[in-house]
């Protein structure tokens, strides 16, 4: 499939692979502003939710015996009829070692201006190579895995017999991917208006449950609004430009990273989406349970909460994304600015009325 919005190429990959890893991203933030068009990169947070992943297998004298384990893996298995017993006992003497990759995903940002959504995003992985055991136990006294276990390259396949971990080499870097978002953002508000369109115009049949009469319908018909209704990530740049957020001069680009999905159904119906992920720094807490508060209370809690984060309204896209946030903290704000209890700035207000009318979230 064709990704119209991504732009990275082997060049760029050459280039961020030859570069060294340094403190701050120093030197690989030099190469792209002397190497690239990504002259104002910056360096937005990095995830370091990620496990280790299967990379090489070397021998005791840590000579490769395969650059890749799961390509090493699937031609043992199929050379042994797809048997994990019979790979294990022709290299469980071999010494083989297994190394893994420890990663961290590191996100940067070239803001072009203007709209909010005019960025182009890139994500580069660092990893660091290391060995902490040995491929295949000695002996089968604990049991075995399956074939399951060998493609995943499962720890618990690993010798009783554990070695002290050994970093091999320096960290380096591996590019993920480069996303004009600009790009990915209209072309997947396309896909969501063209498929809007078309599930509107699908007829259902409405039964009255007391006289059991019924009517064809469509799903526009039976849908106060439906035309009204957009694409949530549309939604979230708009939302920001129009509030506090963005008339302060925030830019979502450098306040949150984008983890983007392209999706193709079973029916060949492709959709493109993504989740803001938060880029603060220090440690937020969540608001927690606020039921016992009043709405002065909560209010206050929210508007400490911007100044932790740094920007104003934040609030508003902390519980657009759920999790230190919630929507019913939201709702009762809408509800408290609507009675008089408190004064929003009218721009937030409206931005907060939309989402009431048509709530949206991540």
């Amino acid at each position: 499939m064709s990704k119209e919005y991504e732009l990275q190429t082997d060049v760029l990959g050459t280039i961020v692979a030859a570069t060294p890893v340094t403190k701050k991203h120093a030197d690989l933030l030099a190469t792209f502003a002397t190497r690239t068009d990504y002259r104002s990169l910056r360096y937005v947070m990095t995830r370091d939710t990620y496990g280790s992943s299967p990379a090489r297998i070397i021998d005791a004298e840590g000579r490769e015996i395969s650059p890749d384990y799961r390509t090493w893996i699937e031609a043992q298995l199929a050379a042994h009829g797809g048997s994990a017993r019979q790979v294990w006992l022709t290299h469980k003497d071999a010494g083989y070692l297994f190394t893994e990759n420890q990663r961290l995903l590191h996100y940067f940002v070239h803001d072009r201006g203007g709209q909010q959504d005019n960025f182009v995003q890139v994500a580069v992985w660092e990893e660091q190579e290391f060995v902490e055991r040995e491929l295949f136990p000695r002996t089968d006294r604990e049991g075995l895995r399956d074939v399951a276990d060998l493609r995943h390259g499962s720890s618990s396949m690993g010798t009783e017999e554990r070695f002290e971990r050994c970093e091999l080499g320096v960290p380096r870097y591996r590019l993920q991917e480069v996303i004009d978002m600009h790009r990915f953002a209209a072309l997947a508000e396309d896909l969501y208006l063209a498929r809007h369109r078309a599930d509107g115009d699908r007829r259902v049949i409405e039964t009255d449950c007391n006289t059991g009469e019924q009517r064809s319908l469509t799903i526009r018909e039976l849908t106060p609004g439906y035309d009204q209704m957009r694409w949530s990530g549309r939604r979230f740049f708009d939302d920001w430009a129009d509030s506090s957020a963005g008339r302060s001069g925030e830019r979502a680009c450098q306040r949150w990273t984008f983890a983007t999905h392209d999706y193709v159904d079973q029916q060949g119906d492709r959709e493109l989406s993504f989740v803001p992920q938060w880029a603060h720094t220090r440690k937020v807490a969540e608001l927690k349970s606020t039921r016992n508060l009043d709405v002065y209370g909560l209010y206050g809690k929210l508007t400490q909460f911007d100044e932790r984060i740094g920007m104003p309204f934040a609030w508003y896209f902390y519980g657009l994304h759920g999790n230190l946030v919630k929507s019913g903290q939201m709702e009762r704000v809408l509800e408290a600015a609507e009675a008089g209890l408190i004064v929003l700035p009218e721009h937030d207000y409206r931005v907060l009325r939309r989402w009431g009318d048509a709530s949206y979230a991540f």
